[in-house]
């Protein structure tokens, strides 16, 4: 049975530099040239996930919006997706519009969010998804593209722009792309996705409303305590103290060996991470980041970084050399805006 046709509109220009110059024209980038979505691309996009054009993606309730399949295609084609790369794409772009995720609130602060995206299973290994030199630099194309597709998608068919429904102070370069993928193979813990409830053979995608990476490092210690200690001291001074729902922890090749010497769990270094990264009243009074005076009993009494231990997500991600890690505060306060996973399906 044939498909159903296209309905975007089309237009014609004579050549490829032609239609790159005409998507600027039309306020349709990121700021950087895109691939011309010709509808035999479009085309290879919906077959490659097995969806007709029409097919609602997601529903953005606070913008009313229906995203359909033929528009997260033409978006993908513009971030220079390869067709295999369509059903990721599509499942991020359906967990934006899930009420967890919560999309005004990460998408319109002037806090500044991206979407940071995790992709685990064996897709990520079949695709040549980057989980480790370089982890959030550019050179790989499957990192860069989905990543910029779901921006692009949120631009062009949900009306996310820089200075109306997009009102950031200042933003972050991971609102180009912010995609990377789990290092299953050498990590001695369950990946995310299982950790989430889905079994390893399947794959999956987590979104998170994300502020920027943040580096911490650590050559002095050959300790699980030592390193964590150095990650969670710069945590409880990190933006938004005691306000972010959850935080992304990222291990590296160096510190995760340590780690797994020692024996120690996911759970174990989350647990560390919410004892140690409590602040005191009185000192987030000082630093101004509560109101009020300071009382006594402010001295003695504690507020956790993240609600629960649960909200450390911790993934074993990055190069093997370099005693590096890195964590990525989550946006928003308490449970505005929290992560979501969603199995990527193939047909």
């Amino acid at each position: 049975m044939p498909s159903a046709a296209l309905q975007s509109t089309r237009y014609e220009v004579s050549d490829t530099v032609e239609a790159i110059e005409f998507y600027y024209a039309k306020g349709w980038t990121d700021g950087l040239p895109v691939v011309p979505p010709t509808e035999h691309r479009v085309r290879a996009m919906l077959d490659a996930a097995g969806l007709e054009p029409g097919e609602e993606i997601t529903f953005i309730e606070h913008r009313q919006v229906s995203v359909t399949a033929e528009k997260v295609a033409i978006n993908a084609v513009m971030a220079g997706c390869k067709p295999e790369y369509m059903p990721v794409v599509v499942a991020a772009v359906a967990a934006l519009g899930d009420p967890r995720w919560s999309y005004h609130g990460p998408a319109t602060s002037t806090g500044g969010a991206a979407v940071f995206m995790l992709v685990n299973g064996p897709i990520a290994r079949e695709l040549g998804l980057n989980c480790g030199d370089n982890l959030f630099g550019p050179g790989w194309r499957p990192n860069a593209t989905i990543g910029r597709a779901v921006r692009l998608v949120m631009r062009n068919v949900i009306g996310t722009l820089p200075g109306r429904l997009d009102r950031s102070t200042l933003g972050h370069p991971g609102k180009y792309t912010f995609c990377v993928a789990e290092n299953e193979e050498e990590s001695p813990w369950p990946p995310v996705h299982v950790e989430r409830g889905f079994r390893p053979e399947q794959s999956a995608v987590t979104v998170f409303a994300a502020l920027a990476p943040q580096q911490f490092y650590n050559q002095l210690s050959n300790t699980a305590a030592g390193i964590l200690t150095t990650a969670c001291a710069h945590m409880r001074i990190s933006a938004g103290v005691g306000a972010q729902p959850q935080y992304v922890l990222v291990i590296a090749g160096e510190h995760m060996q340590v780690m797994a010497k020692e024996g120690w769990t996911k759970e174990d270094i989350r647990q560390f991470c919410y004892a140690h990264t409590q602040t005191s009243l009185a000192e987030l009074k000082r630093i101004h980041v509560l109101p009020g005076p300071i009382r006594p009993e402010d001295e003695t009494t504690l507020q956790p970084l993240v609600p629960t231990p649960d909200d450390f997500i911790v993934v074993a991600a990055g190069s093997r050399a370099g005693a590096f890690s890195a964590f990525i505060p989550g946006w928003g306060s308490k449970r505005i805006s929290e992560s979501v996973t969603r199995e990527i399906r193939r047909p």
